[in-house]
């Protein structure tokens, strides 16, 4: 929320060294003003809790966008609460198209009412199927670099032999 306060009130002091017009500068100062509001609150409510506070260079790290440093030890991870992503898939632009259909469908008609809920359709079972997969079976990826470590370990015990 700051960003984009900062980009509201960069962006309204630029347009009005450029245009000299007041209804579009306050409107950008108005979209500077109100996530600017609302994040400062935050940020203070945060303050006021309890736990670890964040120091002023990861607070600004984090303003600008830049992600914080790996950790040195890869059981730090846990502490992080990081999840495993689901695996990508086709399923949920096949959804988003056929909503995007069916809502147009509303208004040209029938056709594309029946176009996009068979795509709606397919979307939610494909979707829905993949993740069930995904859950019963596990993350089915192959993993390049053990196959690889077990190859170079058979192939240094047949030179040693």
């Amino acid at each position: 929320m700051l960003r984009v306060s900062a980009f509201g009130f960069v962006a309204g002091i630029a347009y009005w060294l450029i245009t000299y017009e007041w209804f579009g500068v306050l409107g950008l100062l108005v979209l500077g003003a109100g996530p600017g509001f609302a994040a400062v609150w935050l940020i203070l409510q945060d303050r006021r809790g309890p736990g670890p506070k964040e120091n002023l260079r990861i607070a600004m790290r984090r303003f600008a966008g830049i992600p914080p440093p790996d950790p040195d030890d890869p059981s730090d991870y846990a502490a992080d609460g990081l999840a495993i992503l689901p695996l990508p898939s086709i399923w949920p632009p096949v959804l988003s198209l056929g909503v995007a259909m069916f809502v147009t469908g509303l208004i040209y008609g029938l056709w594309l009412l029946l176009l996009g809920g068979a795509l709606i359709g397919a979307g939610l079972w494909g979707w829905i199927a993949a993740v069930n997969r995904e859950n019963r079976y596990g993350r089915l990826e192959a993993d390049h670099r053990e196959r690889g470590a077990d190859e170079t370990e058979a192939g240094i015990q047949t030179e040693a032999e």
